[in-house]
């Protein structure tokens, strides 16, 4: 790890002395001011993350530059005397420019006023939609993410999109790690999805992200779940009066068939939408799995063949803004959403022993889960006199239900059935979520920010077994082990304070939030409830220091919890196969996380570089764990372990060599160590790890684009094993029409026919390996069409503390 930071330290010094002696040595002279506020033209709405680039009136030269905040509010220090020209410029909006700007010792501060952006839309030839942006934006506690710049994703999902992004790898089989953890929180708008991470991402279509903010060190203002941070997906929605919308449908050679739109209404008082998407998602490839168990006699378990995964999903939302008057708006959303997930396959075992026991047969396994959920929230929102000075208000509530059904059937080489096991669950759950949230500006750089919020959660599960009979049915287990009900209860109330602020070059954002929660788990069978009674204290601190010639470092920390998940904590025995069984643990406890970051973001004539130094420790590590059950049946459970360590860094670099070629280069390089007690002994496992992304754009013409994009994730260690290294390469063009209202994306996703996945485990008593190859490469076409030109809405998306980075034009 040393040589890690020896490395980084290098790259950070020299970077920052290349930037300050690359160009003549600064004088010293009176510095100055400019400063301004952007807005869209005809509806003066704040363009929160609009560019403004200062430049040399003499030589053209960037000598500085801004990202407006939320409220469209810019200001660009340190300007030394001389004459400049303004470039301001918005995704979506044509640029703005204001020349004869000079600054003085009489005039060093200069305010510019108001400065109105045009849409694209009204004046679509003189656009220049062609170049390629910037594809992150980075702000003092966030990343974010424009999905437009990732052609290859446009066939997918959020979970796509993320596979081309920083601090994210997504594997094979879809799972996806922030920053190597699989514990983070999902928010969609700003607000919590009733699925799992996962689920959440899988299911929201790529042609309706606006943004994704990447958190990986959220300050005290958020909810403290997650064990790496939040991901929050901004979503699209036009602000154009009139009707406006957008339409996407999709098609690979899986099978898989997409499709959506989202159409809205814009009048002077009301703005109504409607959204629906219909996703059918298939995968499929071959698996090998190996297993030897040791006991009173040794055996070898075998087996291969193609499995298959799908997810058929749904939602449709509706919803309306109120605009009462220019300072208070209502808001009311609706929503349905629907999930079918099904994997499964037909698998060839042979299991043989050292004392002379051979059995070859067929399993076909199928596991499906099918949900549904719906959810209304209501927001309201007022602004003051004040600028910046405002007071909102949300409730949800959300009621679903869910029914799982897990089987398989096991035949001989005959193809008789021998022996056969189908497992119901079912469960409903019904949420309440009440906020209230106060943000109130001493001065136009000082700010004090203060909620409560409180989390209501019930929750009932259900669990039956039935096993095939050998004569001709399945009837119920008469053991009490697989007949299980469970009720679930969950009440937190928690309150926060942070305080915000700069002085010339140095930003600040100080928080603490404080959580009471009361849980209770019993189930049929267990002489008491597991409960939990207590109160948490999470603070956070953010800092940034931002130095001439376009350099910002950036300095964080935060306390999180990563809570156990529904199913972590459910204590059913299920039988995957024949051969495997997973099992819940209510007595888990949560995670609780300290984390520590440094950055450094420096603003290039054609790009940025970015580094990243960051440290984690998790206290009560979650861990799955794998043992041998019977004879040659695992079993899968989860268990709180001990702790663990990671601590790496991350590059980013986003350059543009020529106008038609754009490359940006991701990488993280971290090591992790987990250390606890496992089969009553101390273990300790330590991994170097790393992954790497290429990615190039090329603009062929005026209206086509190419993306090639190369990807490698190296192996990694858990307490029990270690996961193979994969690679992915994927390819995509586009090609716009009809002056950008239609668009036509064909991708094909693992080019080289590289993915493939490698796991192995072991213990006092087991070892296995397991390897999957993903069917590839895959095919897809995506068809997007835009009604009355669409444009995304420019919503609050975040604290709009303002960025170094440029997310400039943009396809809409």
């Amino acid at each position: 790890m040393r040589k890690i930071f020896l490395g980084t330290l290098f790259v950070l010094c020299a970077t920052s002395l290349f930037a300050q002696y690359s160009g003549k040595p600064p004088t010293v002279a009176v510095k100055g001011t400019l400063k301004g506020k952007i807005v869209e033209a005809g509806s003066k709405t704040p363009l929160e993350y609009a560019n403004v680039a200062i430049y040399s009136s003499k030589d053209s030269a960037l000598v500085g530059g801004a990202i407006a905040n939320i409220n469209g509010v810019f200001e660009v220090k340190d300007i030394l005397p001389g004459k400049y020209y303004l470039d301001a410029k918005f995704i979506g909006y044509e640029h703005t420019k204001i020349g004869n700007i000079v600054i003085n010792p009489k005039e060093r501060n200069v305010d510019l006023g108001t400065l109105l952006l045009n849409p694209a839309a009204e004046n679509i030839d003189e656009v220049k939609v062609y170049a390629q942006d910037a594809p992150i934006v980075y702000d003092i506690d966030k990343k974010v993410i424009d999905p437009a710049q990732f052609p290859t994703s446009a066939n997918g999902t959020a979970t796509d999109v993320l596979a081309n992004t920083p601090s994210v790898v997504v594997d094979i089989e879809g799972n996806v790690t922030l920053r190597g953890s699989s514990n983070f929180t999902v928010l969609i708008d700003g607000r919590p999805t009733p699925f799992d991470a996962e689920d959440a991402l899988d299911q929201i279509p790529a042609s309706t992200i606006r943004n994704i903010e990447l958190i990986t060190n959220p300050s005290a203002k958020y909810d403290p779940d997650g064990n790496a941070g939040i991901i929050n997906i901004n979503t699209k929605k036009s602000k154009l009066t009139g009707v406006s919308g957008i339409l996407n449908a999709t098609a690979d050679t899986y099978g898989s068939i997409s499709g959506d739109f989202l159409l809205n209404y814009k009048l002077d008082k009301f703005n109504v939408f409607l959204s629906a998407n219909k996703s059918n998602r298939y995968g499929r490839g071959f698996s090998r799995d190996s297993t030897i168990t040791f006991g009173a006699d040794t055996i070898n378990t075998i087996s291969s063949g193609k499995n298959e995964r799908g997810r058929d999903s749904w939602s449709v939302k509706t919803g309306f803004d109120y605009f009462m008057n220019d300072k208070n708006t209502l808001s009311f959303n609706v929503s349905l959403n629907g999930r079918d997930r099904i994997r499964g396959g037909t698998n060839d075992f042979h299991e043989y022993s050292t004392n002379g026991y051979d059995l070859k047969s067929v399993t076909e396994s199928t596991s499906q889960g099918l949900s549904k959920n719906v959810a209304f929230s209501l927001d309201y929102k007022k602004t003051f006199e004040k600028e910046g000075q405002e007071l909102t208000a949300y409730v949800n509530y959300e009621k679903g239900n869910g029914e799982e059904l897990s089987y398989y059937d096991q035949f001989n080489v005959d193809e008789v059935l021998i022996e056969g096991q189908k497992n119901w669950e079912t469960g409903n759950e019904d949420e309440f979520r009440f906020q209230l949230d106060y943000v109130h500006p001493f001065t136009k750089t000082l700010k004090l920010e203060a909620g409560y919020q409180t989390r209501l959660d019930r929750e009932f599960e259900w669990n039956d077994v039935h096993w095939y009979n050998a004569v001709d049915d399945y009837e119920p287990s008469s053991a009490s082990t697989y007949y299980n009900e469970s009720y679930f209860s969950r009440d937190i109330h928690s309150a926060y304070t942070t305080f915000s602020g700069s002085e010339n070059i140095f930003g600040y954002k100080l928080g603490i939030r404080t959580e009471h929660t009361d849980r209770s788990i019993d189930y049929s069978g267990a002489s008491e409830a597991f409960e939990i009674n207590r109160w948490d204290f999470f603070p956070s601190a953010h800092f940034s220091l931002k130095l001439p010639f376009e350099q910002q470092f950036t300095a964080s920390y935060s306390r999180r919890i990563q809570r156990p998940r529904g199913y972590y904590l459910e204590p059913f025995t299920t039988y995957v196969n024949a051969y495997s069984i997973r099992q819940g643990n209510p007595e888990i406890e949560p995670e609780y996380i300290n984390s520590y970051e440094v950055g450094y973001q420096k603003q290039l004539q054609k790009g940025f570089i970015s580094t990243e130094i960051y440290h984690r420790k998790t206290i009560n590590k979650i861990e799955r764990l794998r043992s041998v059950y019977s004879e040659n049946v695992m079993l899968q459970t989860i268990d709180n372990i001990g702790e663990d360590f990671s601590t790496g860094v991350e590059l980013m670099l986003n350059y543009r060599p020529t106008k038609w070629w754009n490359f940006n280069l991701m990488g993280n390089l971290y090591s992790y160590k987990v250390q606890g007690v496992l089969y009553d002994e101390e273990q300790v496992e330590t991994s170097e790890n790393w992954h790497a992304r290429l990615g190039n754009t090329f603009t062929l013409t005026k209206t086509t684009k190419l993306q090639f994009d190369a990807m490698y994730h190296a192996p990694t260690n858990s307490i029990q094993g270690r996961r193979e290294g994969f690679a992915f390469t994927n390819l995509a063009v586009r090609q716009d029409f009809l002056d950008n209202k239609l668009n036509l994306t064909f991708s094909i996703r693992d080019v080289l026919q590289t993915a493939k996945f490698g796991f192995k485990s072991s213990g006092p008593d087991f070892y296995s390996e397991r390897s999957f190859d993903m069917d590839s490469p895959v095919y897809s076409v995506t068809l997007s069409y835009k009604i009355n030109n669409y444009r995304k809405k420019r919503g609050n998306s975040g604290s709009g503390e303002g960025s170094m980075m440029d997310m400039g034009e943009g396809d809409y």
